[in-house]
């Protein structure tokens, strides 16, 4: 066991929870992000919410899945923040403690990743696993048992309850179950960081929507989740469920800009044309997967509901490109996956 002093240590983040956008973010984003701000990074939504993709992952799994966050995540955090995630991976936490001791004595939260099946704070205990992050601040002996202070910044909806930004405390030892394939990490220096043109971002992630549709991501997207099956339904509805944050704090991240960076009221039309849109699709997809569960067929407006999403956003990005620079025209219009 690590030499914890009688006081314990204490490495708090706690206090910078409002900071961050745990409703929009993923749940080890959220944690990356209250890492963050404990480093005084303050504008935490043009880290997380500046991009607007649409890029999947199709590395011969059945059907393709997002990728978001996406996979150079932790080298866009170095960038725009001139820190990195340092990851390790997990042992155990008896035998973890020892260096996420000398971490927090140096001041430096710990996230860590394990299985939410295992977590008993969380909604998921016992029924589901997945990812699940969540930051050590502080270490103490409470009642002869080294204890974890824990903070979770995740705010979701779940089918078993809610999950909302906690601080608690957890016995170590009862840590190791959700460990086992877990991994931690806490942020190192990584030079300076380099702050983005908001237009010349604007302009990118339009070209980027477009470059999407052009080269059939949508498409093969759409088309491997028209089938029947509860993994379809899981797949789409995990799906949806991270375009909609993301898109809601990418949405976030406009209205917060000066309207002088933006082109004429972009962010009105970004929330109504692309972020209500996937919206809709997160609930139909839902929806579609709790009738798969139940033995019932999944209603055909969920599927429509991500191409109407697919194809509304690429109509903002076209209309974007257009009013910027003379472009030519679009390979594949806005409707080619309907």
């Amino acid at each position: 066991m690590p030499s914890v002093p009688p006081h314990g240590i204490d490495a708090a983040c706690s206090r910078f929870l409002p900071m961050v956008d745990g409703a929009y973010l993923d749940c080890i984003s959220d944690d990356l992000a209250l890492l963050l701000a404990a480093r005084h990074v303050t504008n935490l939504q043009a880290v997380f919410g500046q991009d607007w993709r649409f890029g999947i992952v199709e590395d011969g799994a059945a059907l393709p899945r997002m990728d978001l966050p996406p996979a150079d995540a932790d080298e866009l955090i170095a960038q725009r923040t001139g820190w990195r995630p340092r990851w390790r991976q997990a042992s155990s936490p008896e035998r973890d403690a020892a260096d996420w001791c000398a971490e927090l004595s140096a001041g430096n939260p710990v996230l860590v990743v394990g299985d939410a099946y295992h977590l008993p704070w969380l909604p998921y205990a016992g029924h589901e696993h997945m990812a699940h992050g969540f930051v050590v601040d502080g270490l103490s002996w409470d009642d002869g048992a080294l204890t974890a202070h824990v903070t979770d910044p995740y705010d979701n909806i779940t089918q078993w309850g809610p999950a909302r930004p906690v601080t608690i405390r957890q016995e170590l030892s009862s840590l190791a179950p959700g460990l086992a394939d877990g991994r931690w990490a806490v942020l190192v220096a990584a030079g300076q960081a380099r702050q983005a043109d908001p237009g010349q971002q604007v302009a990118a992630n339009a070209a980027a929507i477009i470059s999407a549709a052009e080269d059939g991501t949508y498409r093969r997207f759409i088309d491997a989740h028209e089938g029947p099956g509860a993994g379809v339904a899981r797949s789409l509805s995990l799906a949806t469920w991270l375009l909609a944050r993301n898109r809601a704090l990418h949405a976030r991240w406009l209205a917060a800009l000066p309207a002088r960076q933006l082109p004429d009221s972009l962010a009105v039309r970004f929330e109504a044309e692309v972020s209500e849109g996937w919206r809709r699709a997160r609930e139909m997809c839902y929806i579609a997967l709790r009738r798969v569960l139940d033995g019932r067929a999944a209603p055909p407006a969920a599927i429509r509901s991500v191409r109407q999403a697919a194809a509304a956003e690429q109509r903002l990005a076209e209309s974007l490109l257009s009013s910027a620079e003379p472009r030519p025209a679009s390979k594949r219009p806005a409707d080619a996956y309907k």
